[in-house]
């Protein structure tokens, strides 16, 4: 069964609508990626610098940043979701089932700190906070309001596989006749927890993140939000195949020959009825850390041949954590796209050498390697998202022109 992907909705560093961050993305822009000390230590961060959507009409408790970015990510597919819906029920002459899954990681967690600092001065909490905003499920719940949900309703935290795998979830809410439509994606935002907790792991870069290069130190965090119209209506985009691994290496680094994360890869790729040969490009999860960047050389050298071409897009818009996965599904989105018509390929901002002791990949920069090629059509593209725990999961999208010609 195909699962198409109707319609996208997305806010990053590199901009907060389509056609500004595939522009950006393509140009391998990393100006968005600044320094920043406001959140207890120096470090370059991703942040989502548009003014950000004023929430007083939603209700008490609905003013977090988290669902600040949400709405805007769901502005840009209301207009499709309406056409959808309104498609679907004329075909099935019934009210249609729709289901929301978003992963994250923060939900509203800067909100709660905002407040503790305020009780901490005055010994009382915001007027405006209340637990509910941080729970792990608040940003679900207020997309299902914005999009009139009457079926499943929850979020994933998986840590940086939540939003892969609530794409996975809508697929199989979808395959089951549990829903008609899914709002399916990842929501993040920036805050004190995240950025001290992986600095505590000695795993911040305080200068920008250099995946695969022999100087990489760590990763530069950032926030944002993607989500998809799911459904079986179809459309240009679909979700091909998936693949999840758990490993369980280790609770917070990633099994060194890549094993989960190389199952993960070859499931998705079975799934789709693909071969290694037939995918055009991949999004690495390219978190510029020491262990992820090996590890994951390895398991994409395993899996594919040497001149699959392959980029590492966290160094432009950050680590955005639970919403990684769908926000960098959602840049493979915009390569299939029509938005993309002249077969674009994205680039990598090289600043220094790529490490000479990882598995050679064929990673797509400024100054060609000897394997490089970005010439072919881009019709698969796969997207690599790897976790605490060794939690990996894979997604496959199809440009489906070709079948509708």
């Amino acid at each position: 069964m195909t699962i198409y992907l109707n319609d996208l909705g997305v806010a990053c560093a590199l901009g907060v609508d389509k056609k500004t961050v595939l522009t950006n993305f393509l140009a391998g822009e990393q100006r968005f990626m600044q320094e920043d000390d406001s959140f207890g230590i120096t470090t370059v961060i991703g942040k989502v610098r548009a003014k950000l959507p004023d929430m007083a009409t939603y209700g008490d408790f609905k003013n977090s940043r988290n669902n600040q970015l949400a709405l805007i990510a769901f502005e840009q597919i209301a207009e499709k979701l309406a056409r959808v819906k309104s498609t679907l029920r004329k075909e099935q002459n019934r009210e249609i089932n729709i289901a929301v899954v978003i992963g994250t990681s923060t939900s509203g967690i800067a909100s709660g700190e905002h407040s503790m600092q305020h009780y901490l001065a005055t010994g009382e909490h915001n007027q405006d906070y209340h637990y509910a905003m941080q729970e792990m499920g608040a940003t679900a719940e207020f997309i299902a309001q914005l999009a009139g949900a009457n079926a499943s309703v929850y979020g994933i935290s998986t840590a940086c596989t939540s939003s892969a795998k609530a794409l996975i979830s809508g697929q199989r809410l979808l395959e089951s006749g549990l829903a008609d439509i899914v709002i399916a994606g990842g929501v993040d935002s920036l805050c004190k927890m995240t950025i001290n907790g992986f600095n505590a792991l000695e795993s911040i870069s305080s200068t920008h993140t250099q995946p695969f290069q022999a100087s990489r130190c760590g990763i530069n965090i950032g926030e944002g939000a993607a989500l998809f119209i799911m459904s079986k209506m179809p459309d240009e985009v679909a979700l091909t195949g998936f693949g999840e691994s758990s490993d369980a290496h280790h609770i917070s680094a990633p099994h060194p020959d890549g094993e989960g994360a190389s199952q993960a890869m070859l499931a998705a790729l079975a799934r789709a009825s693909l071969s290694k040969h037939e995918i055009s490009y991949i999004n690495l999860h390219g978190t510029g850390t020491m262990q992820n960047d090996a590890m994951e050389a390895k398991a994409v050298a395993q899996v594919f041949s040497k001149t699959t071409p392959c980029s590492a897009s966290k160094q432009l818009h950050g680590h955005c954590l639970g919403a990684a996965g769908a926000i960098e599904a959602g840049l493979c989105w915009l390569l299939l796209s029509d938005m993309n018509k002249e077969n674009h390929y994205p680039k990598m901002n090289i600043s220094g050498d790529i490490d000479a002791s990882l598995e050679q990949v064929n990673l797509l920069c400024e100054s060609p390697q000897p394997n490089q090629h970005s010439n072919q059509t881009i019709c698969h593209c796969m997207s690599n998202s790897y976790a605490f725990g060794g939690n990996n999961a894979s997604l496959i999208l199809s440009n489906t022109r070709e079948q509708f010609n």
